[in-house]
């Protein structure tokens, strides 16, 4: 059976800067006696001239490339939202995919991570309107799930934190079921816990797989 998974890469830079070290010579000009004999002058503006040179010394292009922002390539974008459903585009990898997320999860007092419902398109693997959810939670892999649309019963199964449907060749009636619904209901199992049920809204879903028709063809 093959799993085919959606990934969603996130990278964030955290940059440190360090400030000026203390100079030497400074300390040694602090603690000297009255009765030193006076250093030239040459002598003593020299630290405190390098110590100025080192502040006001402009970066670098390298220095100041490591200190702007690393873009993560390859990252999806949000390009267009409809109703409850956004479009995303990964224009490196050149994937597309529409998403949501759940307008009720119950028990609500259930500590979990974020669910989202995917329908991801990647023309170079020649998959359309690829169906996956990510539960937010360890599922039961054991447990049936059974995602009900348009007066059809259409199985899932459970990998991880991830669903998806278990016939390859029902996906395209699933998706066009989804496009006749106000809404869904989706009853999870965890490895630990009670069941859950997740509601997702199905307003704007058509717009959104439209665009993402439009923009991975």
């Amino acid at each position: 059976m093959k799993f085919r998974l959606v990934m969603v890469a996130l990278v964030s830079a955290v940059l440190a800067s360090a400030g000026a070290p203390h100079s030497a010579a400074q300390d040694g000009e602090k603690k000297a006696p009255a009765k030193t004999a006076p250093k030239k002058a040459s002598e003593k503006k020299e630290p405190q001239k390098k110590e100025a040179q080192k502040k006001e010394a402009p970066k670098t292009e390298q220095e100041q490339k490591k200190a702007e922002p690393k873009k993560t390539p390859g990252t999806p974008a949000l390009i267009a939202q409809f109703g409850d459903w956004g479009v995303y585009v990964n224009k490196t990898a050149k994937i597309c995919f529409a998403l949501t997320q759940p307008k009720s999860r119950e028990p609500a007092n259930v500590k979990r991570d974020p669910a989202y419902f995917y329908i991801t398109t990647r023309p170079g693997e020649k998959l359309t309107n690829v169906v996956s959810i990510a539960a937010g939670f360890p599922l039961n892999e054991s447990t049936e799930v059974v995602l009900r649309a348009a007066g059809a019963n259409y199985p899932l199964f459970a990998k991880g934190h991830g669903l998806w449907i278990k016939n390859a060749d029902d996906e395209r009636k699933l998706v066009e079921a989804l496009r006749k619904e106000d809404e869904i209901v989706l009853k999870l199992a965890p490895v630990k816990g009670s069941v859950t049920t997740d509601v997702y809204s199905l307003t704007g879903v058509t717009q959104a797989l439209e665009r993402v028709a439009k923009e991975c063809p």
